[in-house]
Parts: structure tokens; C-alpha cells; sequence
């Protein structure tokens, strides 16, 4: 069952997110403040996490700093304030999504649902058979022992047979698309994407990031991929799956 942690200060609100998630079979962890999450998250490996910024002894930001330097589970950051710098400073550091208060509970139920849905799965072939690990987002499936990219016919249930398509991909262009189906609804800006891409060693305009998106863009377009990278208008892109 999937277990979420959810961090509130205010009792009534993290009352009413625990309730409208256990309504819907989700296992759910509160805690009213942030100073035993990195442990009980490294203790327990939760699969979603709900977190406010402002919080007594440690605050939101904070502690998503240091959540992301060891799991890449999604988390939703909510907050008060309404500040657009909270929301701007939360996405730079990994928060996956960001709801301001007040905010309707069946909307970041719904949230947390599109969200789980896209998580990163990892499909193994039939027992007896040469296991083979894929990365899939919607309709696409990347083998990083091979490095290749299929895409799989959506009218068609079988994995690894004729009704995929291989793709035809430079090696930064596989690269990027790797890091994007990897960390699908993450948004990320130009300037880590090249760190991540290029590993620090480009020195050149960011907007490199652009014609390579553009060009991946084309080739999953052509292919009727349900797997896209969106524009984040002044901050930079993340990968999504459309519904089919």
C-alpha cells in the first residue's frame, strides 16, 4: 500500500489532508513538525511526501534541501505565505509540485494521484527469460544497459516484441531524455540541466538546453509518444505523460 508522509504544523490542516488521503487507501504517516523526518524517511522509505515550508525549529525548505541529497520520492511543498519566491526557491531545490493555503483537499489528492501514477516503474521480463531492467514513462521505454529508447505502440500490450519502435537518438540527446524519464514531473532549469548533461565541463550558452529539447520534441512527436517535455515559462522544462 502506498504510505505518505505528511508535515504540518497547523493540526487541523494536516487532520484534514491525513483524513481525505486515508479516504482514498493511502497509507499515511503525520507529523506536526520536521525535526524526526529525514530519520523516519531514511527509517521507513515512504513513497509521496506532503511538506509546509513554515514550520517551528526547521523549516520546509530546509529539510527538502536535505531530503534531496538521498531520495528522489515526489514531494508536493505547501504554504502559506503564497509567496511566488517560496514556490520559485522550492522547485530550484527539487519540490516536485506547490500548493498555496488555503487549497482544496480533493485537488492535492488528485495531485498526489496524477503524480504516483508517473513515478518511475521498473518492468522486469517473465520468469525463465534474460531479465531486462526498463525505465518506463507512458508509452516510452529506455534500457540503459543498451542505451536504446522504444517506443511502444499504445494500441498493443506487449513489452519487447514488434510493436515498438526504436529511436533514433544522438548521445545527448539520449542522455537528457534519459535524466527526464527519470525524473518525470521534476522541473529543472537550463543551468542544472547542463550540470546534470554536462557534468559541469560546458561553458557555452544554456540555451543549448533548448535546441535539444526541441529536437527530442520532434522525434517523440513523430513517434505519437505519450511521453512530452513541457515548457515552465521563466524557469525551464520538465517531462510529463499525457493521457493516451
Amino acid at each position: 500500500m502506498t504510505h505518505i508522509f505528511v508535515v504540518d504544523d497547523d493540526p487541523s490542516i494536516l487532520r484534514l489532508i491525513s483524513e481525505y488521503l486515508r479516504k482514498e487507501n493511502f497509507t499515511v504517516s503525520e507529523f506536526p513538525d520536521g525535526l524526526q523526518l529525514v530519520n523516519q524517511v531514511k527509517a521507513c522509505n515512504p513513497d509521496f511526501l506532503i511538506l509546509d515550508i513554515m514550520m517551528p525549529h526547521i523549516n520546509g525548505l530546509t529539510l527538502l534541501t536535505e531530503l534531496r541529497t538521498f531520495t528522489e520520492m515526489p514531494i508536493i511543498m505547501v504554504s502559506a505565505r503564497g509567496d511566488e519566491m517560496d514556490r520559485i526557491i522550492g522547485l530550484e531545490l527539487g519540490c516536485n509540485d506547490f500548493l498555496s493555503k488555503p487549497f482544496n483537499p480533493r485537488e492535492l489528492v488528485g495531485r498526489v494521484k496524477s503524480m504516483l501514477r508517473l513515478v518511475r516503474r521498473t518492468i522486469e521480463s517473465e520468469p525463465g527469460e534474460t531479465t531486462i531492467r526498463l525505465i518506463q514513462a507512458g508509452n516510452l521505454n529506455v534500457n540503459e544497459e543498451f542505451r536504446r529508447v522504444f517506443i511502444q505502440d499504445t494500441g498493443s500490450e506487449e513489452i519487447g516484441g514488434s510493436a515498438q519502435v526504436d529511436m533514433a537518438l544522438t548521445s545527448r540527446e539520449y542522455d537528457l531524455l534519459l535524466f527526464f524519464s527519470k525524473h518525470v514531473e521534476r522541473p529543472f532549469t537550463r543551468e542544472q540541466l547542463i550540470q546534470q548533461i554536462w557534468n559541469y565541463d560546458y561553458l557555452g550558452d544554456v540555451r543549448v538546453v533548448d535546441d535539444l529539447v526541441k529536437r527530442i520534441r520532434k522525434k517523440l512527436s513523430e513517434q505519437q509518444s505519450t511521453f512530452q517535455i513541457d515548457t515552465i515559462w521563466g524557469f525551464g522544462y520538465k517531462s510529463m505523460v499525457r493521457q493516451s
